[in-house]
Parts: C-alpha cells; structure tokens; sequence
C-alpha cells in the first residue's frame, strides 16, 4: 500500500539513477546506493512530520547533504540511524521555524484586525482538521527525545520494532514500552489541550 506523497518524486527517482551511473566509478557511489534503499523510508517518515511537499523535498535534501558529508569523512559508524535520526531532527528545527512563524503572522494578523474574516475564508472543518493535526506534530515535539524517537521511527516511519530498536541501541521489547509510554503521555497531552 502506498501512501500519497511519500514515494520519491520522479524527477528525482530519475535523477538518481544517471548520477548512480556517474558516480559508479567515483567514491560516492554508496550514498547513491543507500538513497535508493532508503530513501522512501526517511521520504515516508519526513511526510508525516512535515506534511508540507515542499518542506518534505528541502529536509530530504538535507539530510542526503549531510549524511554524505559525514559519511565521507567516515565520522559514522552506523549509516542508518544516522540518516533517520538527522531527518527526524531537521524535520523538527523545520516545525519549530513554522510554528515561529505562525506566532508572527498570527501576531500581524491581530494587529490588523483580520482574524475572524480569515477564519470564515477557510472552510470551518479544514481548519479544525489541521489544526488537530499540527497539536499532534507539537505534542510529539514536546516528548522527552528517546520517546519521540520511537514515535517517529514506529508510527511515522513505519519500521518495525526490530529495525527500531537497532536505530535506537535498544531491545525491541523496550521499543515497544517506549511506544506505549509516548501513546499515553501524548494523550495525556491532547486532552489537555
């Protein structure tokens, strides 16, 4: 089953194969190698924090940037969950820029007297539905790291628990009682709100 908007574009599906043939001979071979592998996991787990194609396509990017900088360098010893583990956290600086940027608009927009004409601009039920999805995006920023990280890799990325708990140096069976720890604390936290 294939979720719409997580597979990679095919401009860049494209892209990656005629820069695997140029690079088969250079020493950057591997990372093309490991886009291919991947990449629609980390492209999978970027959609559903971000939500945003665009923001999706710029974590993306820089996540391959820096896992080939780093990796050259030979700075990581585990290619993998280095590569889930920068996406999750540039996708969330990414969350905490919009959410800054909301607050300034939201701040303009007061200022200026135009809410209540923009809340009846927008349809009422597409208002409420992003609204609750971006609570969900603020509540899983606000769970302590190793709770969020299970968060993202089991739910967001979908991995199973074993590939979860190699990212994370973890038993699977812990895997598990993190995930069912960070369902309660982020209902706990949805219902306060």
């Amino acid at each position: 089953m294939s979720i719409v908007g997580t597979e990679i574009p095919a401009s860049l599906r494209h892209g990656l194969v005629s820069l695997r043939e140029e690079t088969a001979q250079s020493g950057q071979a591997w990372i093309v190698q490991f886009m291919c592998k991947e990449g629609p996991g980390i492209m999978r787990l970027l959609w559903r924090l971000l939500g945003h194609e665009q923001d999706v396509l710029d974590a993306y990017q820089d996540c391959i940037c820096r896992l080939a900088v780093r990796g050259r360098s030979g700075s990581v010893r585990s290619i993998r969950p280095y590569a889930y583990k920068t996406a999750a956290n540039i996708a969330i600086e990414l969350i905490r820029r919009r959410r800054r940027q909301r607050a300034h608009m939201t701040a303009v927009v007061a200022h200026r007297g135009r809410s209540a004409e923009d809340a009846v601009l927008c349809g009422a039920g597409a208002v409420e539905k992003a609204e609750m999805i971006q609570r969900l995006r603020e509540a899983i920023l606000e769970l302590p790291p190793h709770l969020r990280e299970v968060v993202m890799l089991r739910d967001l990325g979908e991995q199973p628990y074993r590939s979860v708990a190699r990212i994370m140096g973890i038993q699977a069976a812990t895997a598990r009682v993190y995930r069912r720890q960070a369902i309660m604390r982020l209902a706990g936290l949805l219902g306060e709100r």
